[in-house]
């Protein structure tokens, strides 16, 4: 058993949005994303993970293969390992996202 703080992956950093490991398993990961005003992610992809975003704080833009979705404090959203995803908090207030990604057999 482990037993962590979000409060603790709450890191912010002026250069770049954080990526904070919480737990990490051979099949799974829980992580969290912060990220400060203007601060974004490229898109990018997970192949043979599935993703489960929930949004703790803040509100953003999340793109799903180029398309935007509008994301706030309390949404929950699931991205396939294929999809393209990104972020871009275009609001001024700090964006916590906790993920979970699992390994799935192919």
């Amino acid at each position: 058993m482990e037993n962590k703080s979000i409060q603790a992956a709450q890191q912010f950093s002026e250069e770049r949005f954080t990526k904070i490991e919480i737990i990490k398993t051979k099949r799974s990961s829980v992580f969290l994303l912060n990220f400060l005003p203007g601060q974004q992610m490229k898109p990018h992809n997970h192949p043979n993970r599935e993703l489960y975003l929930h949004v703790l704080e803040g509100n953003g833009v999340l793109s799903i293969d180029g398309k935007d979705l509008e994301i706030n404090q309390g949404d929950v959203v699931y991205c396939d390992p294929e999809e393209q995803i990104g972020f871009t908090n275009n609001w001024e207030n700090n964006v916590s996202i906790y993920g979970t990604m699992t390994k799935i057999d192919s």
